[in-house]
């Protein structure tokens, strides 16, 4: 026996998978080139880079306390995508650039990243991994470790990306005292409100999905970022649909998603 609603979920899995197609063949054919918004918070980083570069200070980077192997991956690798571009203009500019991993397991790739965009840069020889400090990998006493190398390492700019607790506002703060330049962003609904009042750009959301498209111009990621457009707006039209059949005593579109 089939579980009930079992076949329309599977109808609307193809339906998702077939837009997302779509939208990849398009875009990485260039038969279409959806436009990206502007996000100020990602236009901001180069200012927060070459402010840095102005003062002779650093920059400190984060992307919260989500590893590789937890239900949080997708916006620490949101965060390391960021990361990479941050990198990448701060080999180009000479600035020095600071990245605080909370959980181990994503080290390796943060070298891997850094070292990366230090060769697209033509600055591999500067790259120094010592420039990746742990500092433990417990919320708290890691939060005010990279709060303590705030003040004394004199951070020019603060770029806060990934998901992020409680210790948001400890890391939004210690910026702001400072007198750093910060952006931060999360898809933790729960924080962000403190990232928008302590940080001079905030990413809500679904922004920091969106920036390694937006920074990279990748056609795969700009295909998949559109398929999931497409998706949103398929279910929003479905459920007007619904409400308006509903409405009219029409039960056929809720008698589908029972099968």
């Amino acid at each position: 026996m089939i579980n009930e609603g079992l076949v329309a979920s599977f109808v609307m899995l193809i339906i998702v998978v077939a837009e997302g197609l779509i939208a990849l063949f398009l875009t990485r054919a260039g038969k279409a080139s959806p436009k990206i918004r502007n996000i100020p918070g990602l236009e901001a980083i180069e200012e927060a880079v070459g402010r840095a570069t102005e003062m002779g200070r650093p920059i400190a980077f984060t992307t919260g306390l989500g590893g590789i192997r937890d239900q949080y991956y997708y916006q620490t690798i949101a965060g390391l995508n960021i990361l990479g571009y941050t990198s990448e203009l701060a080999a180009k500019y000479g600035a020095k650039l600071i990245y605080y991993p909370y959980d181990p397991t994503i080290m390796p790739m943060a070298v891997d990243v850094m070292e990366q965009s230090y060769i697209r840069a033509g600055k591999s020889d500067e790259f120094n991994p010592e420039n990746i400090e742990y500092l433990g990998g417990d919320q708290f006493p890691w939060a005010f470790g990279v709060l303590g190398r705030t003040y004394r390492e004199k951070i020019a700019a603060s770029i806060h990306m990934g998901p992020f607790w409680a210790e948001s506002l400890i890391l939004a703060e210690s910026g702001f005292y400072s007198g750093a330049i910060q952006i931060a962003g999360t898809a933790n609904y729960h924080q962000i409100h403190f990232f928008v009042v302590a940080a001079d750009y905030a990413l809500i959301g679904e922004e920091l999905m969106a920036a390694g498209a937006y920074l990279s111009k990748d056609p795969t990621q700009i295909g998949s970022l559109w398929g999931a457009d497409f998706s949103k707006i398929t279910t929003v039209a479905l459920i007007l649909i619904g409400v308006i059949l509903t409405a009219a005593g029409v039960t056929a579109l809720n008698d589908f998603f029972a099968l």
